[in-house]
């Protein structure tokens, strides 16, 4: 085999690469941002479910604080994280917010993972930092602003202290600059978190307290329901 021939192979090869990047990545980037862990993107407010229609018994419970175990966390944020909880939970009709020493069902969250803006690699085509660098020889495109949060989300029996249901809850928004990210207009982000109105952290901070009460609602024993 010649080196010609060779050198044929190995064009083919990278054009090949350079197709596959095209078809699975860059729809990404158009779409402005997207989630991880299957949230349903339509469901952007608590509306959006049916939740307001809901008439029938609701469960009292409580919201303990959330714990803050990750770095870049202050007790304030943590308190306003607390809040657009409580109050996205409050708009689902199914319960009673009471204080922890009124109910026997408490929420826990703990935030394990929060970052505001992380270096997502590049637009354009085989942006530096990106997966396709290695064979797209590391052209330059515009920086991306990459944001994630992570919540372990736990359903506890107060008396027993028993875990009834938990589970990890994870978002990612990745923001095209050309295409900005529209956050929901809550209270909450003209309030306590001001700062990620409009930024992809503000979008997974929704879709991560959004999918957190979802679940909350479809995990709650219904012997819990008296009111």
């Amino acid at each position: 085999m010649t080196v010609m021939s060779i050198g044929n192979i190995v064009k083919k090869i990278m054009n090949m690469k350079f197709r596959v990047f095209c078809c699975l990545v860059l729809p990404l980037f158009a779409s402005g941002c997207f989630s991880a862990g299957g949230w349903n993107r339509k469901a952007l407010h608590p509306a959006s479910e049916g939740w307001s229609s809901y008439r029938g018994q609701k469960a009292r419970i409580a919201v303990s604080d959330f714990e803050l175990n990750t770095s870049g966390l202050t007790t304030e944020l943590g308190q306003a994280l607390k809040e657009y909880f409580v109050s996205i939970l409050a708009g689902t009709n199914h319960f009673i917010l009471v204080a922890p020493t009124e109910t026997d069902l408490i929420i826990s969250a703990g935030v394990v993972e929060f970052v505001p803006e992380n270096s997502g690699g590049k637009s354009g085509v085989g942006g530096g930092g990106s997966a396709a660098s290695n064979f797209m020889g590391g052209l330059l495109g515009t920086p991306l602003n990459k944001a994630t949060m992570q919540l372990n989300l736990r359903i506890v029996d107060r008396p027993t202290s028993s875990v009834i249901s938990s589970r990890d809850i994870q978002s990612q928004a990745v923001e095209n600059p050309e295409n900005k990210i529209n956050t929901p207009r809550d209270k909450a982000f003209k309030s306590g978190l001001s700062e990620y109105a409009g930024t992809p952290m503000g979008k997974v901070i929704h879709e991560c307290l959004l999918e957190a009460a979802r679940y909350t609602v479809s995990n709650v024993p219904q012997n819990y329901y008296k009111d």
